[in-house]
Parts: structure tokens; C-alpha cells; sequence
């Protein structure tokens, strides 16, 4: 029985796509250590992450450093998302989350790729198993997967949003910020006690 990396060298060969896998005995299972064992950018690290819809799956390559808008990845698919479980992801793919390839599964899947990802000149995703890596040019990795560069992540809000208001109060007010590393104190005058 072949290995998953053997698989995904396999795949990579067929779509003519030179790629030069890495073995990270630390592993390589999240997007951090991942980023930790190749020493790059977290954002350079492309998460491979199998959304189910109603009726099909889809592939969201994803940069490390953010995370799938479900609603946005959504209107892209033209159906609602969420996040396909281990075992279905097995299934189709071949490869068991953490390991997954952007490419070179068991089923075609439709792909759409993070724009993040376009920024760098070098990205990483996973080579089959949860402690292999392999370099890739981005634009190589849409000719390979077929994907569409899209914007489906979660925009990033204000640290907190209390704090602009308090930033942006007229002079004269003297309000002071939460401790955010303690837990919310209630309000008296909403509900608490």
C-alpha cells in the first residue's frame, strides 16, 4: 500500500509539476508549525481546507494567517459551506486532514485560491502527510489546481471596538479601557448584577 506521500509525488509527477516535498519530523499538522519547521511566514503556508455544500465539495486553498468567510465562500459556490469532516475529507481527497495536498486527490474537487496567497513569490502546502511540506510558486499552484483567486476570508475588525469609541470621545470624558485579559464584568444597567 502506497503512503500518502508517495501518492501526492505521484499526482505531482502526472501533472508535471516539479515539487521537492520535505519530511518535518516535528510535523507539520497546523498552519503554525508548518510556518515553524520551514521558517517562513505563516501567511506563506496554504491551508488545504475541503468545504461540503449541499449537493457537491470544494477546495478552499487557504493562507495560513487567515480564515474562510463561510458566507463569502459561499456565494462563490452559490451555495451555503461548512467544513467538511475528517472522514469525508479522507474520502474524496485520499489524504487525512493536516496532510492534505492542494492537489492530486482521489476526486476533482472545484478550488478557489486565497488572493492572499498571490503576495508572496514562495508558498508551502501540505505533500500528503501531517509532516511533509513542499515549495511552490503560487502562480505554478492555480496552473496545477485549476483554482480561481478569489476573496473569501474574514476581514479583521477593530482590536476592539470599544476602544475607538473611547479613542474618538470628545475631550472632557474620562472613560477607562477593559482589561481585556480579564473576563467581562456585567453591567448593571444591561440585565446584570
Amino acid at each position: 500500500m502506497t503512503t500518502g506521500f508517495e501518492r501526492f509525488r505521484a499526482a505531482a509527477e502526472e501533472l508535471r509539476v516539479p515539487v521537492e516535498p520535505v519530511r518535518y519530523p516535528a510535523g507539520t499538522r497546523t498552519a503554525a508549525e508548518a510556518a515553524a519547521a520551514v521558517g517562513c511566514d505563516v501567511g506563506q503556508i496554504v491551508k488545504s481546507l475541503v468545504f461540503a455544500t449541499p449537493t457537491k465539495l470544494v477546495l478552499a486553498l487557504t493562507s495560513g494567517a487567515n480564515q474562510v468567510d463561510t458566507d463569502c465562500l459561499g456565494e462563490l459556490t452559490g451555495e451555503e459551506v461548512s467544513l467538511a469532516d475528517p472522514e469525508t475529507v479522507r474520502a474524496a481527497t485520499g489524504f487525512a486532514i493536516g496532510g492534505t495536498p492542494p492537489f492530486g486527490h482521489l476526486n476533482p474537487l472545484p478550488v478557489w485560491i486565497d488572493e492572499n496567497l498571490l503576495d508572496y513569490d514562495t508558498v508551502w502546502a501540505a505533500a500528503g502527510t501531517p509532516d511533509s511540506c513542499f515549495p511552490i510558486d503560487p502562480t505554478q499552484l492555480i496552473a496545477a489546481t485549476g483554482a480561481t483567486p478569489a476573496d473569501f476570508v474574514q476581514r479583521q475588525e477593530r482590536e476592539h471596538t470599544g476602544r475607538w469609541l473611547v479613542e474618538n470621545m470628545p475631550s472632557g470624558l474620562n472613560l477607562e479601557l477593559p482589561d481585556r485579559s480579564e473576563p467581562d464584568r456585567p453591567v448593571p444597567f444591561l440585565g446584570g448584577n
